[in-house]
Parts: structure tokens; C-alpha cells; sequence
């Protein structure tokens, strides 16, 4: 008898006042607020902080009330003094890397495992991403492959908290502060998560986070990008809304560096939807480390499974919860899917793999983890811990 029949519960669903907050904003009549123009000089907004803009009238550069609504509530959480909302995580990498003053030849690292848009973002400006291999246990990117790769034109590292797990940010930030580098913070899976007391996002010099439909809380498409750093807020905010069109005739070069900018703006209508969505991350993020952790200590008894290492003093807040799997993986996922559990093995290329920036040498630690890993994404709630004790049986049964 197959052991699961019915599918899991997608991972998006409304748990609070999506529905009220999001008729608020369309009865408002202003489904955007954002405005292309500015009164006056831009400059003038470089220091207005996202608590601050939350009570300020008229400012239609910076959007509508629940986009700023957001952009506070993210600022608040990550212990940040700005956070830019914007259409998708693939925009805010594109923001972050403008605003750090990247230029063309500029190379970046970036671990060789993630999605490409960690590797894209940086070819936006001209940079060139320099791929890094990833950790055997983490699967985040190595601090000592990372230092084995800088160059006279390295200019920043691309950090990537796969799965929900911080990276081994003291490593990192160190040789950042070694050789002078900024660091971005891919985000995207990981909101909410901890290194050493502090959420990701607000160790280097800005993070993004996404809030597309199959991520931790989501509008259907959606990021935001936090820093501490007024001048990088100030440029993501020009890039994210036709910053050409703020420029003065009296800007330094500095200041017009990377600001021609673009629509990567966020709609009212999905950012209280977000606003909704915040509210519960804590406890959504709660449920999902409960069911990742109930399948890691039910499966302990099968030496084939290695599960994702925290590195350090850190709170996963889990996405995927990935392992690797000493045995024939394709045929293991071949029967669980045929007991009705979904599992996924791994990416199908990894980044230095794509034609896009090929060719590229090897990165054989990382080839290797991925051709070993098996994904379970079914973590996120409303599944339950009884819908976990599925994915349990059907291993037991496979095994």
C-alpha cells in the first residue's frame, strides 16, 4: 500500500490578515504610490531612515504607506536603519550590487551552489562573478576556497545562507575586512534566521530577501533589501525607481555611478499582503524548524542521510531541508515518489556549469555534494508533524 496519497499543502497560504490589509489597499485607490519624480533634490531623502518614513506625508519617491510599512518592519526585525522593498529578491540582488559601486571588471565571489540569479545580479553592472566551492557540511560557501580566489580586482563577496542556514559569517566578514570587500547577503531562503544573536541581512553591507510565492512568507513576487548604510539605501532607492531622472546637474561622478535606474518597484496591493505575511514569520518559521528537525531525528537511524550543519552559534530559520544521501539518490527519489513523498535531487547544474558563464573550471567538492543530495521542501507549514511522519514511513519502507 503506498504510503501517502494525497498531496502536501502548498506553501502559500494566508494565515492572518492578508485579506482584510489587502482590501484596505485596493479600496484606497492607490494601488502603486510610487511616483517616477521627485520635488526638489533627492539628496534630501538620503538619511530619512524606513521608521522614519513611515509617518512622513507626500513621499511618493519612497511609495505608498504599505510599502513603507514593510520597509520598517524589516528594518525593525533585522536591527537595520533602512530596508528598500522592490519587485522580487532578483531585483534587490540587482540593487544591492549597483549600490555597492560595482563596476565593469569588478569580480565578485559567489558560491558555485545557488540559484543563478546570485551570479546574474552581478553581470548586471558588468561584474564578474568568481565562483566559489561551498562547505562539505554548511553547503555555504567556504571561507578558505573563497581566500584562495581573491584577486587584485576582487571587490565583494556574494554571501549565500542556502537553505534557511546562516554561512559561516565570522570567517567570511573577516576576510572581507582583510581585503577590503564588501559583502551582500543572498537572504532569499533564509528570513528570519540567526548568526550569533543577530538575523541575516544585517552582518555585511546589505541583504536581500525574497517574498515570491514558494518562499518562508510571500505576496506572490517580491524582496527587500537592508543595510545600515545610508549611501547604498539611497542608491538602491534610485535604481529601484528611475534614478536617472532624480540625478542634478550638480552630482559628483560618485554620486551618478550605477544610478540609471529601472521599474523594480513594489505595488501597494502586494505589499500589504507582505505587511500580513511579516507578522507570522516568526512563528511559521517555528513550525518549519519543528518539522525539519522531526525528520532529521527520524531519520537518524539511516547512516545513508547527513543533513545540513549549522556553522556556529546560529538559529536556522529552514527552508529546504537538504541532505546527503550515501546510496543511489536518482533511485531513491524514484521510490519515494512512487510512495507519494516528493523529493528533489538537487540542482540540475550548478553555477559554474551554466552556459552562461562558461567555460569554467571545475568545482569537484561541490559537483560531488550535489550529485549526493535529496531535498525535501514539504517542510513549511500548515503541514503538520503527522505529514512529516509520511516522509518518515515511505524512507523506512524504501529502506
Amino acid at each position: 500500500m503506498t504510503v501517502r496519497t494525497r498531496p502536501f499543502a502548498s506553501s502559500t497560504y494566508a494565515g492572518g490578515r492578508e485579506r482584510e490589509l489587502l482590501l484596505d489597499a485596493f479600496d484606497s485607490g492607490q494601488w502603486s504610490g510610487f511616483r517616477a519624480g521627485v520635488q526638489g533634490d533627492a539628496r534630501e531623502l538620503r538619511d530619512v531612515t524606513s521608521a522614519d518614513a513611515v509617518d512622513l506625508d507626500d513621499l511618493r519617491f519612497l511609495g505608498g504607506k504599505y510599502v513603507r510599512k514593510l520597509e520598517a518592519m524589516f528594518a525593525e526585525r533585522t536591527g537595520c536603519a533602512f530596508a528598500i522593498a522592490c519587485n522580487s529578491a532578483t531585483s534587490g540582488l540587482v540593487m544591492a550590487i549597483g549600490a555597492i559601486g560595482i563596476q565593469p571588471g569588478d569580480e565578485v565571489l559567489v558560491p558555485c551552489m545557488s540559484f543563478h540569479a546570485s551570479a546574474t545580479a552581478i553581470r548586471s553592472f558588468g561584474g564578474v562573478p568568481v565562483f566559489v566551492e561551498v562547505d562539505p557540511l554548511t553547503f555555504n560557501i567556504d571561507p578558505i576556497d573563497a581566500a584562495s580566489r581573491i584577486t587584485a580586482r576582487t571587490r565583494a563577496i556574494m554571501i549565500v545562507h542556502l537553505g534557511g542556514i546562516p554561512a559561516d559569517m565570522d570567517a567570511l566578514l573577516a576576510l572581507a575586512g582583510q581585503h577590503g570587500l564588501r559583502v551582500i547577503e543572498d537572504c532569499a531562503q533564509a528570513p528570519g534566521a540567526r548568526y550569533r544573536g543577530r538575523e541575516v541581512g544585517s552582518l555585511g553591507d546589505a541583504g536581500v530577501f525574497s517574498l515570491v510565492e514558494t518562499k518562508s512568507i510571500t505576496c506572490g513576487e517580491g524582496g527587500v533589501v537592508v543595510t545600515n548604510d545610508p549611501s547604498i539605501a539611497f542608491k538602491c532607492r534610485l535604481i529601484r525607481n528611475h534614478g536617472e531622472g532624480a540625478a542634478q546637474d550638480d552630482w559628483s561622478e560618485e554620486e551618478l555611478r550605477n544610478v540609471v535606474g529601472f521599474n523594480f518597484r513594489l505595488t501597494e496591493l502586494q505589499a500589504a499582503i507582505a505587511v500580513a505575511q511579516c507578522e507570522q514569520l516568526d512563528e511559521r518559521n517555528r513550525l518549519r524548524n519543528e518539522n525539519a528537525r522531526h525528520i532529521i531525528d527520524g531519520l537518524r537511524r539511516f547512516p545513508q542521510f547527513t543533513p545540513q550543519q549549522l556553522a556556529g552559534d546560529c538559529e536556522p530559520a529552514w527552508f529546504i531541508l537538504k541532505f546527503r544521501y550515501g546510496g543511489d539518490r536518482d533511485a531513491l527519489i524514484q521510490a519515494l515518489a512512487k510512495e507519494g513523498i516528493p523529493a528533489v535531487g538537487g540542482y540540475t547544474r550548478l553555477l559554474h556549469q551554466h552556459p552562461l558563464f562558461a567555460p569554467q573550471a571545475a568545482r569537484p567538492r561541490s559537483e560531488a555534494i550535489n550529485r549526493e543530495f535529496v531535498w525535501f521542501s514539504c517542510i513549511h507549514p500548515p503541514n503538520t508533524r503527522e505529514d512529516m511522519n509520511d516522509i518518515i514511513r515511505a524512507v523506512e519502507k524504501v529502506l
